[in-house]
């Protein structure tokens, strides 16, 4: 009998044992996408070349301000022919509470075809769920994140809208804490080598001067809430940034200080097999908070004379409808109006662009993990308004595209 009790209390301990046991190795699942962008491109003389958003394509607009008659005109055709730079390879880990991700990419196909770019790390972040919540550390979608539209738009980008006023803070590194639908987060600031558009006289004048350096004494901060309410999820949420930037002038450097905070609401919603999205924001100088966009200037305005500023104020609104015919296609056709406006530091006028996007697509899964996307769409990009000058037309971009997706 005592050997027979030995033999059961130690059978009692091995399978007590064994969910530590089973702590100790961890599930690995990999995971990955193959994006093609193949395109034929429009291009109006009038529209500047591209340099501000991380895409191949030469039809985007760029994030700078510039004088009236100094645009790069553009190629009128362009044949966009590449492997997107959203394709990518990842694995995704979990030990107990504890999880990861790791995700590599590739800068895309080279412009100008001679090689390919070099690999990167999209991804690199883990979780510890502690019960009530989870905090995540590493690189990863920041809480400013809602995605409702399928737009890809000239060169393929992230097609998801991203840079047409999709709300999205990036993938950064941050520190973050979710508790259910909501989420707080630290985040890697956005600095950038100019962070602000700067103007010598009134009533307008190119740069003439750029930051010379940037205090930076805070992370961005975000904070969001997302919600279901049966067929609709509802998004609240915004981020905030400051630092200091020194201002070379004859007097010497000089510093002034740079906020930049933006707020967006947006919704998903799905009435049988009609779905209808949308989003809107309003913010100050977004661009110096890292927010793309394809507007002409989305920073603040400083008179390095007086140091004076003045903000840029960003608004944009995006409505998407869509269809479902059957589980392996559907419609979708959306209409995105984005705006800057600012102030000329000191009075003297002011500089404001309007910019609007139309377009449709398909979505075509002939098999399970494959998926062929047609689109149109036309993008006007409007006037550069600029007190005591003529307006510059902007142009415009017209495309006819595929996507073609295989996830493995």
């Amino acid at each position: 009998m005592k050997k027979l009790f030995i033999v059961v209390l130690a059978l009692a301990f091995c399978f007590a044992a064994l969910p530590a046991l089973a702590q100790d190795k961890a599930e690995w699942s990999w995971y990955g996408q193959v994006r093609m962008w193949t395109a034929w491109e429009s291009v109006s003389e009038e529209t500047q070349k591209a340099s501000g958003l991380n895409n191949g394509s030469k039809a985007k607009g760029w994030n700078a301000l510039v004088a009236p008659g100094t645009f790069e005109l553009q190629d009128d055709d362009v044949l966009d022919w590449q492997l997107q730079t959203n394709s990518r390879i990842g694995v995704n880990a979990k030990w107990g509470s504890v999880g990861g991700t790791v995700e590599f990419g590739q800068d895309g196909s080279a412009w100008n075809g001679s090689k390919d770019t070099r690999a990167s790390i999209r991804l690199m972040s883990a979780t510890w769920n502690f019960g009530p919540g989870t905090l995540l550390v590493g690189k990863n979608y920041t809480p400013y994140f809602f995605l409702v539209s399928n737009l890809c738009g000239p060169g393929g980008g992230e097609c998801n809208g991203i840079g047409y006023g999709s709300i999205y803070g990036g993938r950064r590194a941050q520190v973050t804490l979710q508790f259910g639908g909501f989420k707080i987060g630290l985040t890697e600031p956005e600095t950038g080598n100019n962070p602000s558009d700067i103007v010598t006289r009134a009533p307008w004048a190119p740069p003439a001067a750029n930051g010379v350096d940037v205090d930076q004494w805070l992370p961005r901060i975000e904070a969001a809430y997302t919600f279901n309410l049966g067929p609709a999820a509802l998004f609240l949420g915004g981020a905030y940034q400051t630092y200091d930037i020194q201002v070379g002038t004859t007097g010497g450097i000089e510093e002034v200080s740079s906020d930049s905070w933006v707020l967006g609401i947006g919704a998903r919603t799905a009435f049988g097999p009609f779905y209808a999205n949308g989003v809107f924001q309003y913010g100050n100088n977004v661009g110096q908070g890292g927010l793309a966009t394809v507007l002409q200037f989305s920073r603040s305005l400083i008179d390095p004379v007086n140091l004076d500023t003045e903000d840029n104020t960003y608004m944009t609104a995006q409505l998407v409808l869509g269809f479902r015919v059957m589980d392996s296609l559907s419609f979708e056709g959306g209409v995105i109006w984005q705006n800057g406006d600012a102030d000329f530091p000191g009075g003297g006028g002011s500089v404001s662009q309007d910019s609007w996007v139309y377009y449709v697509n398909a979505t075509w899964s002939p098999a399970k993990n494959v998926f062929i996307v047609p689109e149109f769409g036309i993008i006007d990009n409007g006037d550069l308004e600029i007190t005591g000058e003529p307006d510059n037309d902007l142009g415009d971009v017209m495309w006819f595209g595929i996507k073609w997706q295989i996830n493995f």
